[in-house]
């Protein structure tokens, strides 16, 4: 890896600030650190444990911790004392929340020195904080040895990668899984499906809409599988009209906590609503029903009043939760300021919602909102483009960082082929060529065929230093590839986009619903005749 794409990501660190509740707390009085060696040395050095705090700006919960359990006098004394407390934005670093995070916000992890899980959790209250604190650090006090000495064995055991394999044609069988598997992923959501409420249940409390899996039913659905989209338009409905969309100001929440959308969590994401316009979008095109142009029209409203910056042309990556404002009621909003919003510019959810907005330019035939995705990708292009040739990942206060990761190449990647489908202009091409080119020589390991999820640096800690192969941004890898193949009449990038779905088939079989996007590409490649 370049040593320019090294030293940034070594130095991003230093444009993550710190960010709290808006509401009056005392958890800025605890000595945060970043993450980053100098913490890690610390708490080498010092013999003391590590205290995680992973957050997100948008995460009412994560507020509430900071007003309570990280405003308790006592829980500052000790984390100041006992321990190194770390403090990470989830969403600047994605890295970090992926292999950390406890299955929410915020989650609070004790790691030993070297980075290993000690205990974790999602929202703790003092003084169920104070007894975690006190009986990790005495355990870790009296087995420190132990505990290295088990983690050094961990980590002598891991498996050397083995050697790059030349590139080899997809076998017949392994295209023959690839041709079954939109069909089979179906078979799998069925099973899963609400036929109630619509949507999929995969928990009795939590509903999150998956846009994917209902993007495959209607790819599906043309396919004479009417009853398939039937579900979707179903599902969308139950959605819309049963809480997860705010019908006063616009704009879906990002999940449930009840089976039938009731209860929605009330924080407003880029990503998600990107998905969401693009879902709309295909299921307008597909039925031809008004009723979804006119929810993409107040989508596009909320999008447009509350997270679009005009003098900039880009979006704000989040509007935080608030469940007091959102409250039904008289006086719930027009007594209280609408929720926070964070302006930090996340290159993987702008590449996302400038792929839908062509698309929605596209049903709606809107030339606006195709020089409004086109904005995006310029700004992009100009402020978070690495001279490496990668994107970074955010721009926080003017300020890039994180540069390399894998989400970002394939969204954004993905994002300039629709710009030239759409305009045909080479530059959007050359661009992502030339962000897939960083890819398969900085990301892509050839003894696997799948993409890393970040380049390989020698500064990575703790669970870091294992980097994974996702199989959505892998699959994303694949179809960029495709298209790529396609426009530039390159056959080694269509070889290698074959092998790299054919090696994500393990990978989607242990995955279920979430590997609903990868089933879409390679319905796609089917429809595309790209194999």
């Amino acid at each position: 890896m370049s040593g320019d794409v090294v030293a940034s990501q070594s130095q991003s660190s230093a444009a993550e600030g710190l960010r709290f509740s808006p509401h009056p707390n005392q958890a800025h009085q605890i000595a945060w650190r970043l993450w980053g060696k100098e913490a890690f040395d610390e708490a080498e050095r010092s013999g003391k444990p590590i205290f995680l705090s992973l957050s997100s700006s948008w995460c009412q919960w994560c507020h509430i911790m900071d007003e309570t359990t990280l405003s308790e006098p006592s829980v500052i004394a000790i984390l100041n004392h006992d321990y190194i407390p770390i403090r990470v934005d989830s969403d600047l670093r994605p890295d970090v929340n992926q292999r950390y995070n406890q299955n929410g916000w915020p989650s609070i992890v004790l790691l030993s020195a070297e980075g290993e899980i000690l205990w974790g959790g999602v929202y703790v209250p003092p003084h169920q904080m104070l007894y975690y604190l006190g009986h990790i650090r005495r355990y870790y006090s009296e087995h420190r040895a132990e505990i290295a000495a088990q983690i050094q064995q961990l980590r002598a055991h891991r498996v050397s990668p083995p050697a790059p394999l030349p590139l080899r044609a997809l076998l017949l069988e392994e295209r023959s899984a690839l041709l079954r598997l939109p069909e089979e992923a179906s078979r799998v959501l069925l099973d899963l499906y609400d036929p109630e409420y619509g949507g999929f249940l995969l928990h009795p409390h939590l509903r999150f809409p998956h846009p994917e899996a209902l993007e495959l039913w209607l790819m599906l659905g043309r396919k004479q599988q009417p009853e398939l989209l039937e579900r979707v338009t179903y599902s969308l409905i139950q959605m819309r009209d049963g809480g997860l969309w705010d019908y006063e100001e616009g704009g879906f929440f990002r999940y449930s906590a009840a089976g039938d959308w009731s209860n929605p969590h009330t924080e407003k994401m880029l990503e998600e609503n990107a998905a969401m316009l693009r879902l709309l979008a295909l299921t307008a095109r597909e039925t031809g029903q008004q009723e979804w142009v006119d929810l993409i029209r107040q989508l596009l409203m909320y999008l447009n009043n509350t997270l679009w910056q005009t003098e900039r042309g880009v979006f704000s990556g989040s509007q935080c939760a608030d469940e007091e404002y959102y409250e039904p009621g008289l006086y719930s909003r027009a007594s209280r300021e609408a929720p926070g919003v964070d302006t930090t510019v996340y290159t993987s959810w702008n590449a996302r919602m400038s792929s839908s907005l062509l698309l929605a330019a596209e049903v709606l035939h809107a030339p606006a909102l195709e020089k409004m995705a086109c904005r995006i990708l310029d700004y992009l292009g100009t402020h978070v483009l690495h001279p490496a040739g990668c994107m970074y990942h955010y721009e926080l206060d003017g300020q890039p960082g994180l540069p390399g990761q894998l989400t970002d190449q394939v969204w954004m990647t993905r994002a300039l082929l629709d710009a030239y489908e759409r305009r045909g202009e080479k530059r959007y091409l050359e661009t992502a060529i030339a962000l897939m080119h960083f890819a398969c020589q900085e990301l892509l390991d050839r003894s696997t065929g799948l993409f890393y999820d970040y380049p390989e640096t020698p500064d990575l800690l703790g669970r870091l230093t294992v980097r994974q192969q996702p199989l959505a941004e892998n699959a994303l890898a694949a179809e960029c590839l495709l298209r790529m193949a396609v426009y530039s009449k390159r056959e080694h990038l269509r070889e290698t986009a074959l092998l790299v779905l054919a090696a994500c088939l393990e990978k989607y079989r242990r995955t279920g619903i979430e590997g609903a996007l990868y089933a879409c590409i390679v319905q796609a490649a089917i429809e595309n005749a790209w194999f």
